[in-house]
């Protein structure tokens, strides 16, 4: 695979990435997830709605309350600033299409009947996720229409605008009235506290940090800091620390000139030997190696 991607993060945890164009924000990727850093989508929110399928391979979506597998020809819709994050589950390619979208495309203007009685009530209060399957009546319907919308939305061709918006809206009024209100606001609360930590860690990812220090920083025990993490990532703070280094040491040793051994360093590993071997393991190439095939290879779309 020729190109690399990575989930670019603020501060405060949130997907850093311009969708589509002021005018129209909405953006389509056509992807494959073992092109991402060590092999899938960290987990991030962003606040635009975002409907995925499944062309080829096994994906687990991980959520804050739950994980589900995906199959090929199925997919899933994500509300609006929903933690969530993508793994492989088996050897081979995962090819995938997605549409991330502001749901200001189907509400209008602030106020409008559009955004008062369905949008911002359904962004608020509606479903956190929707696994879509062609199983059912809703999720088939619902699958359809977004390869209307994907496909235009990824022609361009004048007018586009109409179609997509038209699909998009049909959706959520799908999505409106096969899926139930109460579950959002459960998850709205485990996501808070789950992304209050993960983005300390985003936060101190260059110092040396340890599970006792994010607990304590979290105002609880250990154990208990364990737990959420198992629970809502299904991996260690560790893990997920290791992740965010290696993703971080990733972009610099793409964009920028600093040695191989600093750019570990500045990413918090104490050794050089340490952060190639965990470099290597998620990525399955050594740092310099990396470097060069980045700065050789030319970008696919």
């Amino acid at each position: 695979m020729n190109t690399s991607y990575s989930v670019p993060l603020g501060e405060n945890g949130r997907e850093l990435l311009d969708r589509g164009t002021p005018l129209f924000p909405c953006s389509v990727y056509q992807r494959d997830i073992r092109q991402y850093i060590a092999g899938g989508i960290t987990p991030h929110w962003h606040r635009e709605m975002e409907i995925f399928v499944l062309e080829s391979g096994a994906v687990r979506l991980t959520l804050a309350d739950g994980e589900y597998d995906i199959r090929p020809g199925e997919g899933y819709f994500v509300n609006a600033n929903i933690l969530h994050g993508l793994s492989c589950r088996r050897e081979g390619s995962c090819r995938y299409r997605s549409m991330v979208f502001d749901p200001m495309i189907v509400s209008g203007a602030p106020g409008s009947a559009f955004d008062a009685l369905y949008i911002r009530p359904f962004t608020e209060k509606g479903a956190a996720v929707c696994i879509l399957q062609r199983e059912t009546d809703y999720g088939r319907r619902i699958l359809e229409l977004f390869d209307l919308a994907f496909w235009e939305c990824k022609k361009e061709e004048e007018g586009y605008e109409f179609q997509v918006r038209e699909a998009l809206s049909r959706i959520l009024l799908l999505l409106k009235k096969n899926t139930p209100d109460a579950g959002a606001k459960v998850s709205a609360r485990r996501d808070a506290r789950m992304k209050w930590m993960i983005s300390w860690l985003d936060s101190h990812y260059s110092e040396p940090v340890t599970v006792s220090q994010l607990a304590k920083a979290s105002g609880i025990c250990v154990r208990e800091c364990q737990k959420i993490f198992s629970d809502f990532l299904h991996i260690s703070p560790m893990q997920y620390l290791i992740r965010r280094r290696i993703a971080a040491a990733a972009e610099l040793l793409e964009y920028s000139d600093l040695p191989v051994g600093e750019i570990g360093m500045n990413c918090g590993f104490e050794s050089p030997s340490y952060f190639a071997k965990q470099f290597r393991e998620l990525t399955g190439s050594a740092p310099r190696e990396y470097r060069r095939r980045r700065r050789t290879e030319q970008p696919v779309s």
